[in-house]
C-alpha cells in the first residue's frame, strides 16, 4: 500500500507534505491534493470554521451547580472540579485555552482528550490536554474503552482507563470514537486545496496584463519593442497612472475581460468555502463571506449559529464532564450560551425592563448580567398590580413595611378609610338592617360605585373589617389570612367605636 502511495505521490518534489505524512496515511484524493489534518488547516476556510468554533466555546462562561429541592439550584464555587474548569485547568494554561484547544482537537480530527491528574486526597489536581494523534483508543474486554498513550518520542506508550481521561468526542459510529471529519470529508476539503494551489500557480506564473496594446504594422526588432514599452512605463506607469494615454500611428489600446474558465475557477472557490462551512455548520458570515447575509436576516443566522452549531458542542462538553470528571450526582455544570444572544444596548435594556416588570427577574439579577454590584433593597421580585389575581387576599398589606414618614401615611390613610366604612355599616345597623343585610347592602353600594365584581366588594369590606379589629385588639397593623366571615363575627365588628 504505501509502494502504491509512493508511486501516485509528487516523488519529483523533496520537500512536498507528502513525504512527512504517515506511511499508508497520505490522505490522497482524486484532486491530487493530500488532506490532513494539519493540510486542511493550511486552507483559510477550514482554519477559520476551526478558529470561531474553538474560541468561542473557550470563551463562554462554564458554571458548577448543586441540584437542591424541586427545580433549584445553588452556584458551586469552592469545589475542586468547578475551580479546573473555571479558574486553572493546569499549571500553564487558562480556562480558555485549554477548552479552545481540546474543541479544535475535536473538530480537526473527531476526538479531544485530556489526563485527568489526582492529588494526594484522591481529587482531580489538573486536566492535561493529550495529543489526538498520540492517543490510540482500544475496546477491553470489558467492553469498557481504554487509551494507549505514547509520548512525545513515540518511544514510550501507556495505557489509561476511564476514570483517568477526559474523551471528548464527535460523531461516533461506534460508540467508542469519533470520526475524523477531515479524513470524512477529504474529497470537499482535496477540491478546495487544488483550486487554491491554481489560483496560486496562476498568480504566481501565469498572471496576465490588464490590456494590450495594438500598433499598426510591427516592431524592427525586439529592442524597439522593449523601448517602447520601457517608455510607456515610464510615461503611464508608477505615480503617472491614471494620466491619459495619447496614441499615435493607428494605436488601440484592448482590455483583457475575465475568462469563462477564470469565472468557473471563481464560483468554484465560493462554492468551495460555503460547501466546508458546512461541515461545521457555521454561517458563512461568521468567517467573512458576506454575500447572502443582510441587515434582515444577520440576526437570525446568529441564532442559527448558536442552536445548531455551538449548542450540540456545548451540550457534549456538560455530559462528557458528568461522566468522566463528576462523581457527585447532584453536581452538574452547564455552559452559558445566553452572553451570545444579547441584543444590543436598547433592546436588552427593553428586555430587561419587561422581566422586571413582570416580576421573573430582580433588578440585582439585571445588574449581575451587567457585570454591576448588586444593590440593597433590590432581590425582591416587583408584582404588577394589573396582573393581581381578585380577592380579599390581595387587599392585604403583605408587601413589606416602608420606613419613616411613608409607612405613617400609609397607616393614616387606611385609618380614615376603616373608619368610614365601619360608620357606614354601623349607622345602616341602626336604621333597623339586619346585620347581614346591611353588609351586602354596602357591599353592592361598593361594588357600583368602584366598578368591580360584587366578589371584590366583598372582600374589600372584609378586609376593612379585618383591620379595623385589627386596630381594636391590636393597636397596630398586622397582617391576617382572609376567611369566610359569618353573621356573628360580622356582628362583633359592627359593635365597635369609629
Amino acid at each position: 500500500m504505501f509502494l502504491n502511495s509512493l508511486s501516485a505521490g509528487p516523488s519529483s518534489d523533496p520537500a512536498h507534505d507528502f513525504w512527512f505524512q504517515p506511511a499508508g496515511m497520505s490522505g490522497s484524493t482524486l484532486s491530487g491534493s493530500i488532506v490532513t489534518a494539519d493540510s486542511a488547516m493550511r486552507l483559510s476556510t477550514v482554519y477559520k470554521c476551526i478558529k470561531v468554533i474553538a474560541e468561542t466555546i473557550g470563551m463562554l462562561p462554564m458554571h458548577m451547580y448543586r441540584a437542591g429541592f424541586g427545580e433549584s439550584r445553588d452556584r458551586v464555587r469552592d469545589d475542586p472540579i468547578a475551580r479546573l474548569l473555571s479558574t486553572k485547568p493546569n499549571d500553564w494554561q487558562t480556562p480558555m485555552q485549554f477548552r479552545s484547544m481540546l474543541e479544535a482537537h475535536r473538530s480537526m480530527r473527531g476526538n479531544g482528550y485530556a489526563e485527568i491528574i489526582y492529588g494526594r486526597s484522591g481529587t482531580p489536581e489538573a486536566l492535561v490536554p493529550l495529543h489526538p494523534d498520540r492517543v490510540t483508543p482500544e475496546v477491553g474486554a470489558n467492553g469498557l474503552p481504554r487509551y494507549r498513550v505514547k509520548d512525545a518520542t513515540g518511544t514510550n506508550e501507556r495505557v489509561l482507563v476511564p476514570g483517568e481521561i477526559l474523551h471528548l468526542a464527535g460523531l461516533s459510529l461506534d460508540g467508542y470514537v469519533g470520526i475524523n471529519p477531515i479524513q470524512a470529508e477529504r474529497e470537499a476539503i482535496g477540491s478546495a486545496i487544488a483550486a487554491r494551489d491554481y489560483g496560486s500557480r496562476f498568480w504566481n506564473n501565469d498572471a496576465r496584463p490588464p490590456f494590450w496594446i495594438k500598433v499598426p504594422g510591427s516592431f524592427k526588432d525586439n529592442d524597439q519593442r522593449s523601448d517602447f514599452r520601457s517608455q510607456w512605463q515610464a510615461m503611464y506607469g508608477g505615480s503617472n497612472r491614471g494620466r491619459p494615454a495619447v496614441l499615435d500611428r493607428d494605436m488601440s489600446i484592448q482590455e483583457l475581460g475575465i475568462s469563462n474558465t477564470d469565472a468557473q475557477w471563481i464560483d468554484s472557490r465560493k462554492y468551495s468555502d460555503v460547501d466546508l462551512c458546512g461541515l461545521w455548520r457555521v454561517p458563512p458570515h461568521k468567517i467573512g463571506i458576506l454575500d447572502r447575509a443582510t441587515w434582515g436576516n444577520i440576526e437570525q443566522q446568529n441564532m442559527e449559529f448558536v442552536s445548531d452549531c455551538l449548542l450540540p458542542l456545548a451540550v457534549s462538553w456538560e455530559q462528557t464532564i458528568a461522566r468522566d470528571l463528576i462523581i457527585d450526582e447532584n453536581l452538574f455544570v452547564e455552559m452559558l450560551l445566553e452572553i451570545l444572544l444579547r441584543g444590543d444596548t436598547t433592546t436588552r435594556y427593553s428586555a430587561y425592563g419587561k422581566g422586571i416588570q413582570d416580576g421573573w427577574l430582580t433588578r440585582n439579577e439585571v445588574r449581575r448580567l451587567e457585570n454591576r454590584n448588586p444593590l440593597a433593597g433590590l432581590d425582591e421580585p416587583l408584582q404588577p398590580l394589573n396582573m393581581t389575581g381578585a380577592g380579599a387576599a390581595n387587599l392585604l398589606p403583605d408587601a413589606p413595611r416602608r420606613p419613616g414618614r411613608a409607612a405613617a401615611l400609609l397607616a393614616a390613610s387606611a385609618d380614615r378609610v376603616v373608619r368610614k366604612e365601619v360608620r357606614i355599616l354601623q349607622a345602616m345597623s341602626k336604621q333597623g338592617a339586619s346585620l347581614p343585610d346591611a353588609f351586602a347592602d354596602h357591599a353592592r353600594f361598593v361594588a357600583d360605585v368602584m366598578a368591580v365584581s360584587a366578589e371584590t366588594a366583598n372582600a374589600y369590606l372584609v378586609a376593612t373589617l379585618q383591620r379595623a379589629q385589627i386596630l381594636q385588639d391590636a393597636g397596630k397593623l398586622k397582617s391576617l389570612e382572609i376567611q369566610d366571615w359569618t353573621t356573628t363575627q360580622i356582628a362583633a365588628l359592627l359593635q365597635l367605636e369609629g
